[in-house]
This record gives structure tokens, C-alpha cells and sequence, in this order.
């Protein structure tokens, strides 16, 4: 069994599909070492603030991963003796509570939930036959939670850092219904190359999620600063004094952002306000109600960044009719400014009618996605691609 233990550790930062390449770039910024692009996922080495840096400040990660123990399997009872022969005292003691979160792709195992349980049987044993007591499983908010990774025969055993997903920023009251994860969002904002210095619109803005990420983008406010707690704060070995070092050096922008907002219900526009304030940036939204036909925000430049339904809700010809006014809505109220618009439905996406300059696959959640973005001029593009 191969131990991972060294001043400057492996660590693994989950994502979605398609946001590999701009999460390296900001390991990059908080100084990872070793970085390195995969599969929903970017691995990097760094040291014990670094692992504190990557959870507080990086906008397009799910969770930070710390790997312990790597090892090739070829049994069931091989997997057992492997786990309960892990030092676990060293990472946690039986007051703490402990989840296995399993990913299994071999023939040692028909199914991830049997490992895990497994998994489970062999720390509780080892704590037993130790300290004739052990810790508890909790599978909602454990407090160590425990990731399993194997492929094959290979397995690799990890702490999850995070704890709950990193998406949860902690300033979402309420959702509006279909709200966009807070990860996806940053990461649109982030590839849309919005300066700041410019404004930023979101015409159909559901919840705000677009338009407070873009609000702590501009202002440089750490998506966990209003965050309660991460699973590293219960480990044995963590550095309270360190971290809260971290916390005091964040330094804002003096950038005050201007950022316009709307949507067509008062309810919806009602919460993405309490959102805003939550996450104290509500001075920076300027906020208003109406279809998207009607809006005219007071912008001469900008970025416009739009979440439209899919359609899950509406009946063909509506989804239809509701992509063709945004597009006559980009086309005839936003000259000179470039917008972006995601969608699983790339149908409807046809009725934008304009032709988009650049695109690429996103995930929102289950649903395959295109991002695709529209430079907005007046006149003909003939006319347009000859002034540029």
C-alpha cells in the first residue's frame, strides 16, 4: 500500500464536464503546482493553505479532494483488509461521524453501494477492536466524509475537503424553481470574458444567480466567504490559525460593477433580490420587471448573459415564439455588445436568428448544453465584418 504523505500534497478539484480548462487557470492563480486537466476534474499539488485557498476562493469547483491511499485490489476480502488496515485514527476519532461516497467501475464489486458498506464495516471494525467504541455514519452532513474512487483493480482512497458541494455559496434564500447552479454560472461569466469595468446584463434572471456571481467576480469576493463550514475543519490536524490568516488577508476590489438584472415575475424578482443581499451585492444589481421584448437597459456596452427555459414547461410553438422575441429583443435593443445564451434546446436555438461567433458543450446538471455567443450590430453582418 502506497502512503501519500509529503509537505506538498496531490490533491484532486472536482467540476463539471466542460470547465476543466478554466478551472486549471484558477489553481493557477492561487499558486497549485503539478496541474493537471482530466476527466471532471483538474489535479494539482499544493500545500495545507493551498487546500484552504482552493475550497475558499475557486469559483468553478465542486469539491477538493485530498487522495490518502492508492492500492490495486483484486477481492472483496483484499478491499476489506485494505480498509481496515488504514491508520483512521490519524484522521479522525470515534466522536467523529463518517460517510463512504463511492465511484466503482471493476468486477471485484457488482454495485458501489455494497463497497461502501464494506468500506464502512472495516473502519467501524478497526475502531472497535481498538477503542472498543467507534464512530457513527451519517449520511447527510457527515463530518469526515470518506471518497472512494477504483477502476479495475486500482482504488484510491481520499478525504473530501468540502464537505457539501463548493456550489453552495450560502447566499441562495430561496430558488425561484430551476435555479442555475452557482458553479455553471461563474464559469459562463468567466468564459464570456466580461470586463468588469463594463456593465453586465442578465434580461431573464430567474433567481440572480448570474448576476451575483458576476457582482463577486467584479468586486473579488471569495464564493466562500459567507460559508459556515467545510469538512476540513474537523479534521484532527487542521489549522484554525491558518485559515482564519487566509480569511483576514482577502482583499476586495474597489470596482463598483454595474449590473442590470430582470425578469418578467415580481415573485422571482422578489427572491434574486434577498439573494443579493445575502451575498452583499445588492448595491451593485440594478434590478427591474418586464418581458424581455421590453427591456432597454441604460447601457450603451456590455456583456449579456441569458439562462432561457428549455422548454421542459412550455409547449413547442411557445419555446418557439420565446427564442425568436430574444432574438429580435438582442438584435434591435443591444447594439454593440456581445451576448451569450445556454441551452439544451438546440432547436429553439435556431429561432435566436442570428448567427453565433463562437460556442461550446456545457452541462447544466444532467442536460447537454450549448453556450453559444452573438456579437449584436446594427445593419448587415457584410457591413459589420468590414468596420471591425
Amino acid at each position: 500500500m502506497e502512503v501519500i504523505k509529503t509537505e506538498k500534497f496531490e490533491m484532486l478539484a472536482k467540476t463539471f464536464a466542460g470547465l476543466e480548462d478554466i478551472l486549471a487557470k484558477e489553481l493557477e492563480e492561487i499558486g497549485a503546482e503539478k496541474i493537471s486537466i482530466g476527466k471532471r476534474m483538474v489535479s494539482f499539488h499544493g500545500n495545507t493553505e493551498c487546500m484552504y485557498k482552493a475550497n475558499f476562493y475557486l469559483r468553478t469547483a465542486l469539491r477538493i479532494l485530498k487522495p490518502l491511499y492508492k492500492a490495486e485490489i483484486k477481492t472483496p476480502e483484499e478491499y476489506y483488509d485494505f480498509f481496515r488496515n488504514i491508520e483512521w485514527e490519524k484522521h479522525m476519532n470515534f466522536h467523529h461521524t463518517f460517510a463512504i461516497d463511492s465511484v466503482i467501475n471493476t468486477t471485484v464489486f457488482n454495485n458501489s453501494l455494497y463497497a461502501a458498506q464494506r468500506a464502512k464495516d472495516a473502519i467501524v471494525d478497526r475502531f472497535r477492536e481498538k477503542y472498543h467504541k467507534r464512530p457513527s455514519v451519517d449520511i447527510k452532513q457527515p463530518m469526515v466524509p470518506i471518497n472512494v474512487h477504483m477502476a479495475g483493480e486500482n482504488i484510491t482512497v481520499s478525504l473530501d475537503s468540502s464537505g457539501e458541494p463548493l456550489s453552495k455559496r450560502g447566499y441562495r434564500l430561496a430558488d425561484g424553481g430551476a435555479p442555475l447552479n452557482q458553479v455553471l454560472a461563474a464559469a459562463m461569466i468567466l468564459y464570456s470574458g466580461w470586463d468588469s469595468n463594463k456593465p453586465f446584463i442578465d434580461p431573464m434572471t430567474g433567481s440572480g444567480t448570474l448576476a451575483i456571481e458576476a457582482a463577486m467576480i467584479a468586486r473579488n469576493i471569495p464564493p466562500g466567504l459567507l460559508r459556515k463550514t467545510y469538512a476540513f475543519q474537523n479534521w484532527l490536524d487542521y489549522d484554525r490559525d491558518l485559515f482564519n490568516a487566509m480569511i483576514d488577508g482577502v482583499e476586495l476590489n474597489e470596482i463598483r460593477p454595474k449590473i442590470f438584472a430582470n425578469d418578467i415575475s415580481p415573485e422571482v424578482i422578489g427572491i434574486a433580490r434577498q439573494n443579493a443581499q445575502k451575498a452583499l451585492v445588492s448595491s451593485f444589481i440594478r434590478f427591474s420587471e418586464g418581458p424581455i421584448e421590453d427591456y432597454k437597459p441604460r447601457a450603451k456596452e456590455g456583456t449579456i448573459v441569458i439562462n432561457p427555459p428549455y422548454g421542459e414547461r412550455l409547449k413547442p410553438d411557445e419555446i418557439d415564439a420565446l427564442y425568436n422575441e430574444i432574438g429580435s429583443s438582442l438584435k434591435f435593443n443591444f447594439n454593440g455588445m456581445k451576448a451569450w445564451i445556454i441551452t439544451s434546446n438546440t432547436d429553439a436555438l435556431k429561432n435566436i436568428g442570428l448567427k453565433y461567433t463562437d460556442k461550446m458543450k456545457l452541462y447544466n446538471g444532467g442536460l447537454l448544453c450549448t453556450y453559444a455567443s452573438y456579437e449584436l450590430f446594427e445593419g448587415s453582418r457584410i457591413d459589420f465584418l468590414k468596420s471591425k
